[in-house]
């Protein structure tokens, strides 16, 4: 096995695996992990640096940005309700994975955010639609999915 894939190899594990435990510390206490959630965009950055160097990173990076920015303004605008404390980095790290793939990362997010939605409000028996739920488990996985179909599907942006 040449290093390069050995490499890409341990950031696909420490993606998935930080994903993983992300989400479920969401699930349970209500709170990003901010010290995996950067282990998990490190070990990604290490991946995209070996495809594309900085130009990729600093692509992803925008792709970030691009992001968090309208969701910031629509916050400030009243027009969605303010997101958790953690959940502002959460989006960053999602833009950041998703980055090249985001037809991918808003089907998976549209689907598991509404499953998210629909279980929770199901569990504390409140009316559908209507109470808050973790963001990170169909984020996270909207996210890793995209992360891992970037080289898979034709047509992302690079």
């Amino acid at each position: 096995m040449t290093p390069v894939l050995v490499v890409e190899a341990v950031a696909g594990a420490v993606v998935a695996a930080g994903a993983v435990r992300v989400a479920w510390v969401d699930c349970r206490r209500r709170e990003i992990e901010l010290e995996t959630l950067t282990a998990v965009v490190v070990a990604a950055a290490a991946a995209l640096w070996l495809e594309g160097g900085a130009a990729r990173i600093g692509l992803s990076a925008g792709c970030a940005a691009a992001l968090v920015a309208p969701l910031a303004l629509a916050v400030r605008g009243g027009v969605i309700r303010r997101p958790g404390a953690g959940d502002w980095p959460l989006m960053a790290a999602c833009g950041f994975l998703a980055a090249g793939q985001l037809l991918v990362f808003a089907a998976v997010l549209a689907c598991a955010g509404l499953g998210a939605a629909v279980v929770s409000s199901r569990r504390r028996r409140r009316a559908l639609l209507r109470s808050r739920f973790p963001l990170a488990p169909p984020a996270l996985l909207a996210a890793v999915a995209a992360f891992f179909a970037r080289n898979a599907c034709p047509g992302g942006f690079w």
